[in-house]
């Protein structure tokens, strides 16, 4: 396979009058393709390939890409993704910062949170005055601060999707851990509280409550695992 079969041409996309994404039949094929992916990512892989190769489907490169992600090639995918929606138009909007998260995504499971926060950083800045994607971008770019230890910007993000999204148990719950990181252990233990009002169920939440209790006795944060 040719680079230039793998990156998506920037000539055409400027010269298109509009993304496949509208194409009923497309979009049909794109579910089928992302289909694939969990059961056998390669053949997914080679058919968005195929599919791009045949018509310079945005949606093929797309599932390509996300095949290869989920075939634990996080760097390659998050690239081919990140290259994707700097290729397309400028006013397909909601496909850019699309394409910017699932590579945002892509590269913190690369374990690459510089990457993974001018990803997120980026789509941001494309949907700043939509208040209905822009807490899941916080969230993630949140994510992206704590794996890179930056706990107070992490706490920032969070709780701007929390002034927009009130109750939403995982920005509660993230922020519960920032802020135990930063030994605000007041705080941390009402964000925790909060969380696990929204689902008392989860796992992950009773954890993070279990470990701020031991942060408190021991006045320090736990270890990180």
């Amino acid at each position: 396979m040719t680079i230039a079969l793998l990156i998506l041409p920037l000539a055409l996309l400027e010269a298109s009058q509009s993304p496949d994404a509208g194409d009923q039949a497309a979009n049909a094929r794109f579910a089928h393709c992302a289909g694939l992916i969990d059961r056998t990512p390669e053949q997914a892989y080679e058919e968005g390939m195929a599919w791009a190769g045949e018509t310079h489907s945005v949606l093929g490169y797309r599932c390509a890409a996300m095949a290869l992600v989920a075939e634990r090639q996080y760097e390659e995918g998050a690239r081919r993704l990140q290259s994707l929606a700097g290729a397309l138009n400028p006013e397909y909007t909601g496909m850019k910062a699309e394409l910017l998260s699932q590579a945002g995504n892509a590269w913190l499971l690369a374990r690459n949170p510089t990457q993974a926060r001018q990803a997120f950083a980026s789509a941001i800045t494309i949907v700043q005055g939509d208040r209905t994607q822009l807490p899941d971008l916080l969230i993630d770019r949140a994510r992206a601060y704590a794996m890179a230890h930056d706990y107070r910007h992490a706490e920032e993000d969070l709780s701007r999707a929390l002034d927009m999204r009130p109750n939403d148990g995982l920005a509660l719950a993230l922020r519960a851990e920032a802020r135990m990181r930063q030994s605000a252990f007041d705080l941390a233990e009402a964000d925790i509280e909060a969380a696990i009002a929204t689902d008392p169920a989860n796992v992950d939440y009773l954890k993070t409550r279990g470990d701020i209790i031991e942060s408190r006795r021991t006045g320090a944060p736990v270890q990180e695992q």
